[in-house]
């Protein structure tokens, strides 16, 4: 009997490829300096990474952590929470505990830190090429291509940025869509404007691109 090989990542199906997960948290890092694995980071991020990692090993529903290349305000970190739709400012070693706590235990709105309320639409791309070559190539050239997609469908209050790793590089491009909680994979910069106007103008979710959503959305 003749036995078949491994799928290629172009065969694999895109669906139900994300893991749940409740809550999503982007650290804004500024310039993209991560190492393969954020939990590797000094100081406070690594220290998130570390918190975050250990709630995705007791929860059925955890939360994420994602860096970006979008820069802080200031002293500590800000992150940008979704679903909640905040951005939190100059987070630090006494207030991050916090944020964490509200997040596992399921509390819908912000935490007791100050924030302010997020608008519009939050293209996320993985970018992150000291994790996976893949997405180093194939990212950078998305976020270009999908700012000048939004940018050509006149579409206001838009931000595409960069990330570390996402989760399934091997369905690179990734691309995540917020406040909807859209993932997206194997996106081409030939996608762009498909997703400027189709999903983001007009509200569609582009099924043969859709990888998953996040469990609250």
């Amino acid at each position: 009997m003749m036995t078949l090989g491994p799928k290629s990542h172009d065969e694999l199906s895109l669906a139900d490829t994300v893991k749940p997960y409740a809550s999503h948290f982007f650290a804004c890092t500024g310039p993209i300096e991560w190492p393969a694995r954020i939990e590797e980071a000094g100081g406070l991020l690594g220290r998130m990474a570390h918190d975050v990692r250990a709630a995705d090993e007791s929860l059925d529903c955890p939360p994420k952590l994602t860096a970006t290349d979008e820069p802080s305000g200031g002293a500590g970190l800000d992150l940008l929470a979704f679903p909640i739709g905040v951005r939190y400012h100059a987070v630090d070693e006494e207030s991050w505990p916090i944020i964490l706590d509200d997040a596992v235990n399921g509390r819908r709105g912000p935490s007791a830190v100050p924030h302010t309320a997020l608008s519009g639409t939050h293209v996320f791309v993985c970018t992150h090429g000291s994790r996976d070559d893949r997405c180093g190539q194939c990212g950078p050239t998305i976020v270009s291509a999908l700012r000048r997609a939004c940018q050509d469908a006149d579409l206001e209050n838009v931000s595409v940025r960069a990330t570390s790793h996402v989760g399934g590089h091997k369905f690179a491009g990734n691309v995540l869509i917020y406040p909807d909680g859209v993932w997206y994979g194997r996106v081409r910069p030939t996608d762009a404007s498909r997703i400027a106007i189709e999903h983001i103008r007009d509200h569609n979710v582009i099924a043969e691109l859709l990888r998953g959503r996040m469990q609250s959305a």
